[in-house]
């Protein structure tokens, strides 16, 4: 490698595991002992590739943030070109084209006037929770059991696991949560005239990919509208194509006064958060020459992110990866239901919208197999999914695993560059996982598990 500054990715697998006792010990060492172990030294579209050349297909995307592939040639010539064009990167006490262009496009795909860019979705949900406070003068936020929106301060009170709540309690004050897809006690809530927004996912992700009914967006909007509340809608996971449409609120005819993006945005190359919202909300918070700079961020909406961000719409457009993300979501959502028909003892239901897919397993039953699931969250922290997923990885080079609130759920979020061939390995890798049978993927994951132990 002729680069010096680049020799540290040429470092050992076990030099990096040395590096990480800086970073998070535990985490590095949970993912090392359940054998996701490997040193990958290549990312290439829809795989990554480990330091021997093995080739793993990635149905995990990075938590969906993985849309147009990794290292697409589009988007590292854009960044070779602009880096050789010497343009400044950051300017605080001026403005630059990129962000400005990148609001634009995003004003003209979803009607929202104003664009805050920050440099991740917990960061621009932050921001989307201020806006909403100061544009209302209300202070109370209602978000729904179940939801993820991040895990900063304000973002996690709005979030729904406690495991991830309670050790920092207490949180931000007014936040309420409810049922995803009961409207009546989100009114039961509005009614009382405190509420400045109702935060929702449009599917939720982290929650175990849940899907609402069909109007439910609708009708919240209308209840937002009668009580002088905003919408706010979080598309930080589903938007950006990845359900079918650019994002998943135009299933409905609906307009969100306040709307955040990010993982898919980043071109997966560069961190990269939008908060959008209505020019009349945007103007009552920040309109007024005092307000101007009463949130801001030193490394969001730089040029180069912005850049990124807009090139990555222009694939997703000029590719059609959205309507790929249709076709090919629906046949994987088919093929995963087929496969809950002749695997009705371990799958209880399959979910979801076009690339946003999962299956969610079923508790065992009987004495013997309780045992088995208290012996995989013992050996996996979790349940048989985090089983199966090990399994995917080392027997058949697929990554996946399972959604942060429900780990009893299997996600499937690949780049929408995704094809069906690379479905169909999806499908019979776990239809092979299955007939292992319970105890046969518990024998299978033991063993992996003692095998990354003992691995140096």
């Amino acid at each position: 490698m002729e680069n010096k500054d680049l020799e540290v990715l040429q470092a050992s697998y076990k030099q990096i595991r040395d590096w990480h006792e800086h970073v998070n010990p535990t985490l590095s060492w949970r993912l090392h002992s359940r054998g996701f172990n490997k040193k990958y030294a290549k990312a290439k579209d829809i795989y990554y590739y480990d330091d021997k050349g093995t080739e793993y297909l990635d149905f995990l995307g990075g938590f969906g943030l993985n849309c147009i592939g990794h290292n697409h040639p589009r988007i590292k010539q854009l960044i070779n070109d602009f880096l050789e064009s010497q343009s400044p990167v950051f300017m605080q006490a001026g403005i630059l084209p990129g962000p400005g262009a990148l609001a634009q496009k995003l004003y003209e795909l979803t009607g929202l006037e104003n664009c805050f860019f920050g440099n991740s979705g917990t960061e621009v949900v932050e921001g989307a929770i201020k806006l909403a406070r100061k544009a209302t003068g209300k202070h109370k936020v209602i978000s729904c059991d179940g939801a993820f929106h991040g895990k900063s301060m304000g973002s996690l009170s709005v979030s729904g696991r406690k495991k991830y709540k309670e050790p920092f309690e207490p949180l931000v004050p007014g936040c309420i949560q409810v049922p995803y897809g009961n409207t009546e006690v989100i009114e039961s809530e509005l009614k009382k005239g405190e509420v400045a927004c109702v935060a929702l996912e449009p599917i939720q992700g982290e929650a175990g990919i849940i899907v609402p009914y069909e109007g439910y967006l609708k009708d919240v909007e209308q209840l937002c509208r009668k009580y002088d509340t905003l919408l706010f809608l979080d598309e930080i996971q589903s938007g950006m194509g990845r359900t079918g449409r650019m994002f998943a609120y135009q299933y409905e005819d609906v307009t969100p006064d306040i709307l955040t993006l990010a993982k898919g945005l980043s071109g997966t190359t560069l961190p990269i958060g939008a908060l959008i919202s209505k020019a009349s909300v945007y103007k009552k918070a920040y309109g007024s020459r005092k307000a101007a700079t009463a949130h801001t961020s030193t490394f969001g909406g730089n040029n180069l992110s912005t850049l990124v961000g807009l090139t990555t719409i222009k694939i997703i457009e000029e590719d059609g990866l959205i309507n790929n993300a249709k076709e090919q979501g629906d046949y994987l959502i088919k093929n995963l239901n087929n496969l809950k028909e002749k695997y009705p003892k371990f799958i209880k239901d399959v979910r979801g919208k076009g690339l946003m897919a999962g299956i969610e397993f079923k508790k065992q039953s009987g004495l013997t197999s309780k045992m088995g699931e208290v012996a995989s969250k013992v050996i996996f922290d979790e349940s048989l999914c985090s089983t199966v997923a090990t399994l995917l990885l080392n027997k058949h080079q697929i990554v996946t695993v399972y959604t942060l609130n429900n780990s009893d759920v299997l996600r499937f979020e690949p780049a929408l560059t995704i094809q069906k061939q690379h479905i169909d390995k999806l499908i019979y890798a776990l239809e092979s996982v299955f007939k292992l049978r319970f105890w046969g993927m518990q024998a299978h994951g033991g063993k992996i598990v003692a095998q990354s132990v003992l691995k140096k």
